[in-house]
């Protein structure tokens, strides 16, 4: 008897991981759709995004990202990098000098939350930049979207590197009211300033306040693959 009921325990214990894996882990798609006029430009303008590494962490743990990558390479940003072979790359910005990489709706692991984008700029200041001016950037580009939300609360500003290239980055949590529909977002995110020659290079990540910490491995990814051509 004590046999059977054991059994039986773990009959339920496993039935119930597994409904829990089905959770966590969403089937990826071949037939998924974006509407990217729904999607907000992400950019010192207007923005939704945030992240603290104060923040407690969340009761239940992380899954595991189950990302496959791909290298894109942009001519005109004289860069590539690995980024999530599903994300899609939004056809409405001016990819002379902005990229910006969204996951698809079907992939989102906060169904109702804001959808997870990485975003790319490249500016042309004229004149050879120091580590200096990608924190004084930085710095400008956080007031700015102070401006743009309802709540903005920025961490601390700390050095950074990629592809070589060193300067600023930060975290950063927001709240982001949709003025269509009344919802609020909220959001943490992490922007990082570089400079190499003439160029300052802003590489932004957005991610659903509950799930930064799973989003963030893309772009650790990002980062350790980044290259200048």
């Amino acid at each position: 008897m004590q046999k059977i009921c054991a059994l039986l325990a773990f009959t339920l214990l496993l039935c119930s991981a597994c409904a829990w894996a089905e959770q966590d882990y969403p089937i990826a798609s071949d037939s998924f759709t974006i509407d990217f006029s729904s999607v907000y430009n992400d950019n010192p303008a207007a923005t939704p995004i945030a992240v603290d590494p104060i923040d407690k962490p969340t009761p239940t743990p992380m899954p595991t990202p189950n990302f496959s990558y791909r290298i894109f390479e942009s001519a005109p940003l004289s860069i590539s990098f690995a980024i999530p072979f599903t994300w899609l790359l939004n056809p409405d910005t001016n990819q002379s000098t902005t990229l910006q990489f969204v996951e698809p709706q079907s992939e989102m692991m906060d169904v109702n939350g804001y959808q997870t984008r990485i975003t790319i700029e490249r500016v042309n200041i004229g004149v050879s930049q120091t580590v200096a001016d990608a924190r004084a950037r930085l710095e400008t580009v956080l007031e700015d979207l102070e401006s743009s939300f309802s709540s903005f609360v920025p961490g601390s500003i700390a050095s950074a590197t990629i592809g070589g290239a060193k300067g600023s980055y930060c975290y950063y949590k927001a709240e982001y009211i949709d003025p269509t529909s009344n919802k609020t977002y909220q959001m943490n995110g992490r922007i990082t300033i570089v400079a190499s020659g003439n160029y300052l290079y802003q590489v932004r990540l957005t991610a659903p306040r509950a799930w930064y910490s799973y989003y963030e491995n893309v772009f650790r990814r990002l980062r350790t693959t980044w290259k200048f051509l």
